[in-house]
């Protein structure tokens, strides 16, 4: 009786979830997106406490209860229209050296509403055996990379990977929806 209560429970989220209507969202005039309209824009200090990094990401999103993320973000790196094959090589390199296994369900470079992206999506497992932790994560991620004003913009959504079939097709939504037009 158990086992039928939680798969009702399930099921149930998992309609709840593909019937989330999707709102857009304009980080500037070039670059937009949709997003599920329950999703919350991060406040500086929940960015900060939840991600370290030297730059502040230009948007971060997340679910009600904290468990998807989606964010805009920027690296200063050069690159030009054209480099996308070196892009691709360069981030696929790094994403392999950060986790302990990486499983591709997209490894490409793909057009999105008329501009090039590098795109991976993936299953990752990082293990942290050190003196602090000995616990493991697996998650799973779909980011996307294009050239904008001589920089690399990262689009990035992320969540466990026990979240990763109700979540997957909202993360192709969202992904397949960018707008990114140059100025």
């Amino acid at each position: 009786m158990k086992k039928i209560i939680c798969l009702a429970i399930l099921l149930n989220a998992s309609c709840l979830f593909a019937q989330e209507k999707m709102v857009t969202h304009r980080v500037n005039e070039e670059i937009s997106y949709v997003v599920p309209e329950s999703f919350t824009l991060m406040s500086k200090g929940d960015r900060i406490e939840k991600y370290v990094s030297s730059r502040e990401p230009l948007a971060m999103h997340a679910s009600v209860d904290g468990e998807i993320n989606y964010g805009v973000n920027w690296n200063p790196m050069q690159w030009m229209d054209g480099d996308e094959q070196m892009i691709h090589d360069f981030y696929k390199a790094s994403i392999l050296s950060m986790f302990d296994e990486v499983e591709f369900i997209q490894d490409e470079i793909k057009e999105v509403n008329g501009k090039k992206f590098v795109v991976f999506e993936f299953v990752s497992l990082l293990s942290s055996e050190n003196a602090f932790s000995n616990k493991s994560s697996r998650n799973y991620t779909y980011i996307q990379y294009t050239s904008y004003n001589d920089q690399v913009l990262l689009f990035n959504f992320a969540c466990n990977a026990w979240l990763m079939s109700q979540w997957q097709p909202i993360a192709n939504e969202i992904m397949n929806s960018v707008k990114v037009k140059m100025k």
